[in-house]
């Protein structure tokens, strides 16, 4: 009973989350060093990905103050999360997926005590398993993917974009979208703590603190301790600190929709990042939304290869006397133009368009 306790949680899991995996033994040791049994048993009641507390009632047979209980206790595990719907205030209830979820969540606060060093080899061995399974099925893994939607939208830096004098609509300017928002927390980025677990720095900053959250995601992050409230203008002087370091402002829209508002923005790097690194490891495809594309001045171009080294995606390539880039591989994060020292890199706009690059083939 024990067993099928523990997989069931764990296939209610990964159906909440957008990335396939096999119930496999590294996912169930992360799980049982996460929470207790009792806790797995009530997830598996998570038939459907979020469930207010009306619906949690008639999924369980506990009474108020246990469900209570429950609930508070893997919210702040990272198990769960809550929001209040703005349209009802009705609390809603979303179980974590394994990645992305449950890993942000468990590395977010930055703690290094035995569990937290457990759990950054369990989800690097189970990285290594998804990769393993992608390898082993590659052609039918990938045409799966294709039908994924993206979990990100990527934001250009704050640099001279040349859009042909129309200037960086407001839904692609960082700082103008952190302007829509009140409420703002700082976490710790999670990737790079988990490499710090496995004795891994990171390669390209030091500060590990510039995960940011907005509005009722703020406010759960702040109530749970799994960041610290700030003003707007830190939030901004973050931003600014992270396009310097050569940093990919990737923004995360509620319910994945473009429509609705964003809630979180991570500020990534090539060593460490979860979505490039499972695209570097083979695992998963490199998806997301963008609007822009990196364009050379040839004339300009003096041939440093700043960009070359830059390029999170590895977009861009030395071809004769400049720099040409890939169009498949380019997320049009603007790195590239920011950091140009030669102002020969721009970025301009195509219009809202999905990156599918398919992960790399080992072996």
């Amino acid at each position: 009973m024990s067993e099928k306790v523990w997989n069931r949680a764990a296939a209610a899991m990964i159906a909440a989350g957008p990335i396939p995996m096999p119930v496999n033994d590294t996912l169930l040791e992360l799980l049982r060093t996460i929470m207790d049994e009792e806790e797995a048993e009530f997830i598996h009641i998570f038939t459907k990905p979020s469930l207010n507390m009306a619906e949690i009632r008639e999924r369980c047979d506990m009474d108020e103050a246990g469900i209570r209980s429950m609930l508070d206790r893997l919210l702040h595990k990272g198990a769960l999360m809550v929001t209040t719907s703005r349209s009802t205030g009705v609390e809603v209830f979303t179980l974590m997926p394994p990645f992305p979820g449950l890993f942000e969540m468990t590395m977010v606060r930055g703690e290094k005590g035995e569990k937290e060093k457990k759990l950054a080899v369990l989800f690097e061995r189970l990285f290594e398993d998804l990769s393993q399974m992608v390898q082993e099925n590659y052609e039918n893994v990938v045409e799966a993917m294709k039908v994924i939607p993206p979990i990100t939208r990527v934001v250009p830096v704050e640099c001279e974009v040349d859009v042909k004098g129309e200037g960086v609509m407001p839904l692609e300017d960082a700082m103008e979208i952190v302007d829509k928002f009140d409420t703002f927390a700082v976490s710790h980025c999670y990737c790079r703590h988990h490499k710090d677990l496995l004795g891994k720095p990171c390669e390209v900053t030091e500060e590990k603190v510039n995960c940011l959250t907005f509005g009722r995601s703020a406010r759960f992050m702040i109530d749970y301790g799994f960041g610290r409230e700030i003003s707007r203008e830190e939030a901004k002087r973050i931003l600014r600190e992270c396009e310097e370091a050569g940093l990919v402002h990737k923004f995360f829209h509620e319910k994945n929709d473009l429509e609705r508002d964003e809630f979180a923005i991570c500020n990534c790097c090539r060593c460490c990042c979860g979505t490039f690194e499972l695209y570097y490891r083979g695992a998963a495809p490199m998806q997301t939304y963008t609007s822009y594309l990196a364009a050379v001045d040839g004339d300009l171009c003096n041939a440093c290869e700043v960009c070359v080294d830059m390029c999170p995606m590895e977009a861009l390539a030395l071809d004769g006397d400049a720099v040409a880039v890939d169009d498949g591989k380019c997320i049009g994060c603007g790195v590239c133009a920011y950091h140009c020292p030669g102002e020969a890199l721009s970025l301009r706009r195509t219009g809202l368009r999905q990156v599918f690059v398919p992960p790399r083939r080992l072996g």
